[in-house]
């Protein structure tokens, strides 16, 4: 039995004849030994990508020789190669090449034109130059007048300014270039349809994170404050623990005469009233004792006007007009009869 009935169809030998495929030129040992020409070398013989190849690679499908010995422009065979090759592939809808004189218009990125010969920048960042040694624009990441300048890392999508490399900012980055990373500290603020944590020019933070203060976010907290938390500017603290403290920094404890020892935390005012014989912001008035005791043992409201009366011979809203009495606890109690 001939070699070539043993062989399947994906080795390019017929399953019955044996008959070699017409892209070998040999069948033996289960694969094609030998491709026809125009024809990749490989257990399978597929047809070459460029139709001036007499031959070509079966990894890069380039061209290993010509059909015709005097175009040695491989790896393409074809004497439209300087097209393909260094022309810019498509302009909105110009010209820019001349494949009947393998000439470039328009030359692809990295090279300039010389006349009717695209030659290549000096500079490998350069994106376009005008000559040699001149870059008209840059490649993305780049800057300076040969392009060998990086964009900073803080630029947003890697892009600057070709002159002096300013850029806009990622997030968490500011300064002309970007160059600076914003304070560990800032909070995220949306502004805009961006999210930055600091001012792009002077690193002034949008917020703070909780337990900082001042334009840099750089000041804690009083420890003092509820839940180490301050206002942003001052540093005062927003709230005191148990509202039992007042002050700029929950320095200053709540009169002892607030109801509950409650006050609130910018004035110290008590929040909550006073125990019943006192009155005032703090409490630091005491009631009329010409005042009659009530059931609630209040004895005057926040102004100091006796709640219950006034006590026998004495007359006013605050019970200060009339005979004075030495007993107060007497006079209450009287009162309460």
């Amino acid at each position: 039995m001939n070699v070539c009935d043993k062989l399947i169809e994906i080795y390019q030998c017929h399953l019955l004849s044996g008959a070699c495929d017409p892209a070998c030129e040999t069948c033996m040992e289960k694969m094609c030994p030998h491709c026809d020409r125009d024809f990749i070398f490989n257990t399978q013989c597929q047809q070459c990508w460029y139709p001036y190849c007499q031959t070509c690679s079966s990894y890069s499908y380039e061209c290993d020789r010509c059909i015709n010995s005097s175009l040695t422009s491989k790896p393409y065979c074809d004497y439209r190669y300087v097209c393909y090759k260094l022309c810019m592939h498509y302009d909105m809808g110009r010209e820019i090449c001349g494949f009947s004189n393998n000439t470039c218009y328009v030359c692809k990125d990295g090279y300039f034109l010389n006349q009717t010969t695209c030659v290549r920048c000096t500079y490998s960042a350069c994106q376009t130059c005008t000559d040699a040694t001149n870059c008209k624009t840059c490649k993305n990441g780049y800057w300076g007048e040969h392009c060998d300048s990086a964009c900073s890392s803080g630029c947003l999508h890697n892009m600057c300014n070709m002159t002096d490399g300013s850029c806009e900012c990622k997030e968490g980055y500011f300064g002309e270039s970007c160059q600076h990373v914003c304070a560990h500290t800032c909070a995220s603020s949306s502004m805009g349809t961006n999210k930055t944590l600091c001012n792009s020019i002077t690193g002034e933070c949008h917020n703070c994170k909780t337990g900082y203060f001042g334009q840099f976010c750089n000041f804690s907290c009083s420890p003092k404050c509820s839940m180490s938390e301050c206002d942003q500017i001052s540093g005062k603290c927003r709230a005191c623990p148990l509202n039992e403290s007042h002050g700029n920094v929950c320095e200053k404890r709540c009169s002892h005469l607030c109801r509950d020892s409650q006050c609130h935390v910018e004035s110290g005012s008590c929040s909550l009233g006073c125990i019943p014989t006192h009155y005032g912001p703090q409490c630091e008035f005491t009631c009329s004792t010409y005042c009659k005791g009530t059931e609630n043992w209040v004895v005057c409201d926040a102004n100091g006007a006796c709640l219950g009366g006034c006590v026998d011979g004495y007359s006013g809203d605050k019970c200060l007009t009339g005979e004075k009495h030495t007993c107060t606890v007497a006079n209450i109690r009287i009162g309460l009869r």
